[in-house]
């Protein structure tokens, strides 16, 4: 029988292609009823139930608990499965009764998620199931409960981004003259070294730095050097074309209790561009397919590719879609549901 699974209210469908979406997307093309209870703090759909694909629902300005007895309604004789990534929410989740809960655990509860830590114990300790993207995210959960936590890291949405493999003509970079680009896609966060950031750009003045995603917990950024330029937020199909123009894809996060659980979505992008990679030494970033900066390398560095070469890069990205996860995870719903 095909599980109805839903995902409470957090984040806005459209602001950013996060894993739930990409989980989500997945899912329903491989069977599963999928419900994404849609903030719409943007006002993108009214409110209600709407359909984006046969499979895929959003549930606009709905609660999570109107959603599950909509969807109790519409497939009486299916499963309704809670999948949810924000521990505070356990509570809510489990007064709507459902008939599987599904805690993905995909940051660590400390330093800017150090709020997490009030639902995090009872989420794993009450989810029927327990995944999560990291290692060290693994063996936080497992030290709890004794059944298993699945890793299930993040994954490509290879498809969309392959196209920036050939390079693609961007009407907002005249600045550039020509110049190399190290450009960084995704949210200006207090989680990047900024000193690192500033140092790379002061260090390597022909290059031309680029930075594109939305503000998170600030309302602005600093971009001291000349060389340096902020596009914004741009939307989810622009973002190979922009990609497409880099020479060499940057993750400057800091190096942190809360960063050494990040499996960064935009690394799998990343390779599949098949760009050459600079990163800092993230426990779930394999070595071999970055180049590995620190701020103590500058001045006299020079940015260079990693050991492995560009063919390796892309498959390895293409080896890890968000369908390969997605089927991983269906069969863990599906095993769960079968075995009660």
């Amino acid at each position: 029988m095909r599980p109805v699974i839903i995902y409470p209210p957090t984040i806005d469908w459209d602001l950013l292609h996060q894993r739930p979406q990409q989980l989500f997307k997945s899912l329903s093309e491989l069977g599963s009823i999928c419900i994404f209870c849609n903030r719409n703090l943007q006002k993108s759909y009214s409110n209600g139930i709407f359909r984006i694909k046969s499979n895929l629902m959003l549930s606009n300005g709905l609660s999570f608990n109107a959603t599950v007895k909509w969807a109790r309604a519409t497939y009486p004789s299916h499963p309704i499965v809670a999948y949810f990534t924000y521990p505070l929410q356990i509570k809510e989740i489990l007064s709507a009764k459902v008939d599987l809960t599904i805690f993905d655990s995909v940051d660590e509860p400390v330093g800017e998620f150090s709020n997490w830590q009030l639902g995090y114990t009872d989420a794993v300790h009450q989810a029927d199931i327990v995944i999560a993207t990291a290692r060290s995210l693994v063996d936080r959960a497992q030290s709890m409960i004794e059944e298993e936590v699945h890793f299930l890291p993040n994954g490509c949405d290879y498809e969309h981004f392959k196209i920036a493999q050939t390079p693609l003509y961007v009407e907002d970079m005249p600045f550039t003259q020509g110049k190399p680009i190290i450009g960084y896609i995704g949210a200006i966060a207090p989680w990047l070294d900024a000193p690192l950031i500033n140092t790379m750009a002061r260090c390597l003045p022909n290059y031309e730095f680029i930075f594109i995603g939305a503000l998170l917990g600030q309302r602005w950024a600093a971009f001291p050097s000349s060389n340096m330029h902020y596009l914004r937020h741009k939307n989810y199909s622009e973002l190979p074309r922009y990609l497409s123009n880099f020479s060499y894809c940057l993750i400057p996060f800091k190096i942190t209790d809360m960063t050494k659980g990040v499996n960064p979505i935009k690394y799998w992008e990343y390779l599949a561009s098949g760009i050459p990679i600079l990163s800092t030494p993230l426990p779930e970033v394999h070595p071999e397919y970055v180049t590995t900066i620190s701020e103590d390398m500058f001045p006299g560095y020079a940015p260079k590719p990693s050991i492995r070469n560009r063919d390796d890069r892309i498959n390895l990205a293409r080896d890890n879609s968000w369908t390969d996860r997605a089927y991983k995870l269906a069969d863990i719903i599906r095993g769960k549901l079968e075995c009660g």
